[in-house]
């Protein structure tokens, strides 16, 4: 049996990170207000600035489930053989989704140090070809550390590396990742025994 195997991963923002995390309770405010009003609404930083993932204490952080599906969309896109793959099309994909995976650092800002990033988005309802204004939290310069259990303890460091390398580099975190928000690099990975 194989030991379970710990390591910590610092990571460091080379481009801004967007939080778009719609609560229930935001999502039902939404819903009563008209459409002429969800502009002036999402101007307003106190209902903006909810957007974001909060801890207990109304600190920003950067979740940790955003990290580990980072992870898994790296796996499947940089085709990594694990070393002790019987199918030369096996990924670690299935395997990383076994990691637990913790936020370890300490929250990235304050609520009232995000920065507003305003966009005109989709259309809302059938047959509309309306945009609307929307507004969600933005930091430019972000850290972050994690903790990773490899319950199985069975990915080389390298091949974690590679794999961190990969999320930040081409998959990124947060929300708008397509036009490359929430990409980072790895400060360092060590094995925590």
């Amino acid at each position: 049996m194989n030991k379970i195997t710990r390591y910590e991963v610092r990571i460091k923002g080379t481009s801004p990170v967007i939080w778009n995390v719609m609560k229930r309770e935001l999502q039902l405010e939404l819903k009563q207000l008209k459409k002429d009003e969800l502009s002036e609404w999402e101007e307003n930083p106190k209902n903006w600035q909810r957007k974001a993932e909060l801890d207990d204490k109304d600190n920003v952080i950067i979740p940790d489930r955003w990290f580990k599906s980072a992870l898994v969309e790296s796996c499947k896109k940089n085709r990594i053989v694990p070393h002790y793959a019987t199918r030369k099309n096996e990924t670690y994909s299935y395997y990383v989704q076994s990691f637990m995976i913790f936020n370890k650092g300490k929250p990235v800002c304050k609520k009232t140090q995000l920065e507003p990033y305003g966009a005109f988005v989709g259309a809302q309802g059938k047959n509309s070809n309306t945009k609307v204004w929307r507004v969600r939290p933005k930091l430019n310069e972000w850290t972050a550390t994690f903790e990773i259990l490899d319950t199985s303890g069975r990915m080389k460091l390298e091949e974690l590396e590679e794999t961190c390398g990969f999320a930040g580099m081409m998959v990124g975190l947060g929300d708008n990742r397509i036009n490359n928000f929430g990409r980072f690099e790895v400060e360092k990975i060590i094995r925590v025994d």
